[in-house]
């Protein structure tokens, strides 16, 4: 009986745990660990999902591609030049969508994009935020998705990346 009560105390603390989750060169902090689920081809895929008691759902997914080959002897110049095309046609891409396009700096001062859209699945209504940027000849796309419209994890996402 008292493990029973002991654990009944602790799950409103569980609830708001955070976890430093780290992922292929960087860190991301979520309520949930982040696990491995597939690799296609050349990317991998992490995920986790939380639900409180108000029946809200939150998904935290990272997509991490590498993009070794194609990086790979490009010159400093050459190189910036690649980065910026690669947030441009993800913008255009996500334009063309009608998704909202925000450019952002990460906490190391580097470029990214802020993507935010909503959709509806089974009559439910979901929104979904997701930082796509380049690092460390990877491209990563952090993904947030809930269905609780309101949500301030959404737009406060970008200060669950942490680059050192």
């Amino acid at each position: 009986m008292k493990k029973i009560s002991f654990v009944i105390l602790i799950i409103p603390f569980l609830t708001f745990a955070q976890i430093d989750n780290k992922i292929e060169g960087l860190t991301i902090n979520c309520p949930c660990e982040l696990e491995y689920t597939r690799n296609l081809g050349n990317q991998n895929n992490y995920a986790c999902v939380v639900q409180d008691n108000n029946e809200k759902i939150k998904q935290y997914s990272v997509t991490v591609q590498n993009l070794f080959e194609d990086m790979n002897g490009l010159n400093e110049k050459t190189l910036q030049v690649y980065k910026d095309q690669f947030l441009q046609t993800a913008k255009e891409n996500a334009e063309m969508n009608n998704e909202s396009t925000e450019s952002i700096l990460l906490s190391n001062g580097q470029k990214a994009l802020k993507i935010k859209s909503y959709l509806t699945y089974s009559g439910h209504k979901f929104v979904n935020t997701s930082i796509v940027f380049l690092y460390k000849q990877k491209s990563f796309i952090v993904n947030l998705t809930t269905n609780d419209l309101n949500n301030s994890a959404s737009s406060n996402l970008i200060e669950r990346i942490k680059i050192k």
